[in-house]
């Protein structure tokens, strides 16, 4: 019997002793810097499917924090003048991913604001811990 018990605690010891080295080897968060240069790489690469579609900060997908801005870049809309809405993803990463326009200003400022949100960079949003890709909608006001 006493056998059996000290090779379970054995076993037991080095499953947590493994799960400890496994979470102490996590990446190191990114920073700022760091983050805005990913996003830059990332900017006209497709989304890749992922195991969940990205959640609604309507409350209805539970608590998930809302995505905060670390990088904004003005529209180029010399001389345009309006009020674009864009959704789109903001990615575990805090790129913004796939922008679509769903309220236009015209065709001129439409792209000059989907241009310019596409190199927005954000700390993602977050739920239980994690990050995780949400829907965000953005607004664009040029004067």
């Amino acid at each position: 019997m006493k056998i059996l018990r000290v090779s379970i605690l054995m076993s037991l010891a080095l499953v947590v002793g493994a799960q400890a080295r496994a979470q102490s080897q996590a990446p190191a968060p990114l920073s700022n810097r760091e983050r805005i240069q990913l996003c830059k790489q990332k900017r006209n690469v497709p989304l890749e499917p992922a195991e969940s579609q990205p959640l609604r900060l309507d409350g209805s997908e539970g608590e998930v924090s809302r995505p905060t801005i670390i990088h904004q870049v003005p529209p180029r809309a010399a001389g345009m003048r309006g009020m674009v809405v864009v959704e789109s993803v903001i990615d575990e990463d805090g790129c913004v991913r796939q922008a679509k326009v769903v309220q236009s200003a015209g065709k001129r400022l439409d792209a000059a604001a989907v241009n310019s949100i596409e190199q927005w960079v954000f700390l993602p949003a977050v739920r239980d811990g994690r990050p995780v890709r949400v829907f965000y909608v953005l607004t664009v006001t040029a004067r």
